[in-house]
């Protein structure tokens, strides 16, 4: 398992937001996270990226316990998030938004001069990245003219600068067009299959979600109420019962 938690759970006050989870992914898969507001999707990303400590239970990534490790030291060792408001500069050109990554990640992110040679091969890098996610010919595009798919993609990107070995994604198709929707859902599938990543989503649309996942975990309160591969969810009695009330039927 590339990702595993043991016991996780965090309070606010009196409320649980996470209550005891233990969760696992396997490398080179799509896994999805689901359950209504409040479930507790959204502390549980934020304690598997560092945002957040967990007041009992631990994060092992690729058999290391990272529990309590910070956002920047994650992302070093391969384990990086984009989030449901994209992270960009933008009054940047998309080249120069993932240069600045590769720079970042080369902790070069403070110096004001690099050799000619060095500009030109994060160029080259950021580039080819750019290729990558779909977006070859918008390298010199400022990133705010982008369609807002065009933006999300852009984030992606950012986050492959790190060389990822996991990617979590926190509703990466909200508020976006059928047609940016689609586009989003292909570079996931690629994201897996041609880049040989592992990709964890907390989305809200099910039928996309019934595409794309290896499996789904479902949420509710703050607990695992249900994990397993997407017929399995589809079918279960539970989670039906808890809050979907059709939403499988599509």
């Amino acid at each position: 398992m590339i990702l595993q938690t043991q016991g996780l759970s965090r309070r606010f006050g009196g409320l649980k937001a996470v209550d005891d989870v233990s969760f696992a992914v396997a490398e080179h898969t799509v896994q999805s996270i689901i359950g209504p507001n409040g479930a507790g999707k959204t502390t549980f990303f934020n304690l598997v990226t560092g945002a957040l400590s967990p007041d009992a239970g631990r994060i092992l990534f690729r058999g290391r316990d990272v529990t309590g490790f910070g956002p920047d030291r994650l992302a070093e060792m391969g384990l990086v998030r984009t989030f449901q408001r994209t992270s960009i500069f933008r009054d940047f050109t998309v080249a120069e938004n993932v240069s600045l990554a590769i720079r970042s990640r080369e902790r070069r992110n403070q110096s004001l001069f690099l050799s000619r040679a060095d500009e030109e091969r994060i160029d080259t890098e950021a580039c080819a990245i750019v290729a990558e996610v779909g977006l070859a010919g918008s390298e010199r595009t400022i990133a705010n003219n982008l369609s807002h798919g065009a933006q999300r993609a852009l984030d992606v990107a950012i986050g492959l600068a790190g060389h990822p070995r996991l990617i979590l994604m926190d509703e990466p198709l909200a508020g976006m067009s059928q047609g940016d929707r689609a586009s989003i859902a292909t570079l996931i599938v690629r994201l897996r299959e041609e880049m040989g990543l592992t990709v964890v989503l907390v989305e809200h649309d099910i039928g996309m979600v019934m595409r794309l996942s290896d499996r789904i975990t479902v949420f509710h309160h703050g607990r695992v109420i249900a994990a397993g591969p997407p017929a399995e969810i589809r079918e279960d009695a539970a989670v039906r019962s808890a809050y979907l009330r059709g939403s499988f039927a599509a």
